[in-house]
């Protein structure tokens, strides 16, 4: 019987990569987009995507899929960022479902989703879609049958891990490959990479006010932010220095103790060498 394995994952969070990457194995088939936009569920699944309480015809869905589908393979796959509001739908109507969920750090994601698809939201309001997002996965996570997390740091900073994980998980897959690159669009550009983590250029990309504005949405779900194991950005001079590499930071301690010493020395008081 064939197997279905869907990514749960939002927009903006690594995605694509992700589905790119478990195509790496001779035993997927995939459709020849994100399932969401094929031309005969188009209209269907774009009405109100995000919303848990929009409801879909999964068995027409169902059909039109696996007309796109290579049905000689074993593992169908398919990833809509939407499908992660209704994963337990999905569940019921696709046979031997697998399903794997991938969170990205909440400031990379609405530094991203604003800079590319949501330019007229408020960081606040993408803020708590990331919470919604985040607490939809969690229901997934503990409730769907067969179901891998991890979070898109994890995946682009240890891919051979996931790789373990992945085979272990669904063995059928055989092998994965995670030194493949791919042109996509990122905060560089339309660049070929391999996997790569891209948060730090992005959060980069916040003012301090933005990071303030998040913050205050997310210090409002800790619980949430513990268990994706994500910490508050901070703002200010803590945060520029945190983002200095070791060796320039490390020049800057040493600019202002010399300075130090200066003043102290036209004092007349003795500093330590």
């Amino acid at each position: 019987m064939k197997k279905h394995l869907f990514v749960l994952c939002s927009h903006n969070s690594g995605s694509t990569v992700l589905w790119q990457f478990l195509q790496t194995s001779p035993h997927v088939s995939v459709l020849p987009g994100e399932g969401q936009y094929l031309e005969g569920v188009r209209d269907i699944m774009n009405n109100d995507p995000w919303s848990s309480t929009t409801k879909f015809p999964w068995e027409l869905i169902k059909t039109e899929w696996e007309k796109e589908w290579n049905l000689n393979k074993p593992i169908l796959l398919e990833k809509s960022p939407p499908n992660l509001m209704r994963a337990f739908e999905i569940e019921k109507v696709f046979p031997n479902s697998y399903f794997v969920i991938m969170m990205r750090n909440p400031y990379a994601y609405c530094e991203g989703s604003k800079r590319k698809y949501l330019k007229g939201w408020s960081y606040s309001d993408l803020a708590k879609r990331w919470i919604d997002h985040a607490q939809h996965q969690l229901k997934n996570i503990n409730g769907l049958q067969k179901v891998i997390y991890f979070t898109y740091e994890e995946f682009t900073e240890n891919p051979s891990e996931i790789i373990k994980n992945m085979l272990h998980f669904f063995p059928e897959l055989e092998t994965l490959d995670s030194s493949f690159s791919t042109v996509r669009k990122s905060v560089y550009g339309n660049v070929s990479r391999p996997i790569t983590n891209f948060n730090a250029a992005q959060i980069a990309n916040l003012s301090d006010a933005d990071i303030l504005e998040i913050s205050e949405i997310l210090k409002q779900y800790p619980d949430i932010m513990e268990f994706f194991n994500y910490r508050y950005e901070a703002g200010g001079f803590k945060r520029a220095i945190s983002n200095v590499p070791v060796k320039v930071s490390t020049w800057y301690i040493k600019y202002y103790v010399r300075n130090i010493q200066r003043v102290l020395r036209r004092l007349g008081v003795q500093s330590p060498s």
